[in-house]
């Protein structure tokens, strides 16, 4: 079986994002039980038709989803047959930031254009005044299951041609800034709060008020210094985690 002639909305997709779902779908169907051994990774390549970064991509889609464990020596593991609800996001680069988007379903409950506010505009660090457009919705890990955000997304509104497109393909919304204006984002900056959810977004998200969640803001400045797009997604405490590796860099003279 290799990932071959997927459906329409599926070829949008990565390959290890395919070759991670067969993989869920083998796991949850019992066809690798739990206890036992996925295939090597050199099986995989074989049996699917992709390289081994394509692979461990997957594998990895798999460990942050909590369905195996992987030990050197040993090989891949199922740990589980049902997708954990809670994400975890592991981020190095601003190329890593599209596996949010392909990892996640984002259904948009309301868009309208908003007018920046004293508050606002501290928010979005534009001048009070500016016009924005302003999509609400939530993020899911998996459709029909609890939401793991909820997520406020502004696009400035010189850029508001796009506002119909977000939701409706999983590609970041500053990548589909990029490709119809012809910009470039050079910088994220990327701000983690804990926070206590409100008696109305808790509501929202089917959490008990004053519940524990994390608030993560994003924004997304072109090579001009101007912020083109900012999201806040409020994810309850049990729901997401953040993860990131940081590494020495040793002077290059240091073995001199």
């Amino acid at each position: 079986m290799n990932v071959q002639s997927p459906s329409p909305a599926l070829a949008r997709q990565p390959q290890y994002a395919l070759v991670a779902q067969r993989l869920i779908e083998d796991i949850t169907s019992g066809r690798y039980p739990v206890g036992t051994l996925l295939p090597t990774e050199f099986d995989l390549c074989t049996q699917f038709g992709v390289s081994r970064h394509t692979v461990r991509e997957a594998i990895r889609r798999l460990l942050d989803r909590g369905l195996v464990t992987r030990q050197r020596g040993i090989g891949t593991t199922v740990k589980a047959n049902r997708v954990e609800s809670r994400y975890v996001q592991t981020t190095a680069t601003i190329a890593d930031l599209p596996r949010y988007v392909e990892d996640t379903l984002l259904v948009t409950t309301q868009a309208e254009e908003v007018i920046a506010d004293e508050v606002l505009a501290e928010l979005l660090k534009c001048p009070p005044g500016q016009r924005w457009v302003k999509v609400t919705g939530f993020r899911h890990v998996d459709k029909g299951k609890l939401p793991m955000a909820l997520t406020d997304i502004y696009v400035n509104a010189a850029y508001g041609g796009i506002r119909k497109l977000i939701g409706t393909m999983k590609v970041p919304v500053y990548t589909l800034i990029e490709r119809q204006y012809g910009l470039t984002i050079v910088e994220v900056q990327q701000e983690i709060s804990a926070t206590i959810i409100s008696p109305a977004d808790a509501k929202r998200l089917s959490v008990k008020p004053g519940s524990a969640g994390l608030l993560v803001t994003r924004r997304y400045l072109s090579d001009n210094d101007r912020t083109i797009e900012v999201a806040v997604n409020l994810h309850p405490a049990d729901r997401f985690s953040y993860s990131m590796s940081m590494r020495l860099q040793m002077p290059a003279d240091a073995d001199a």
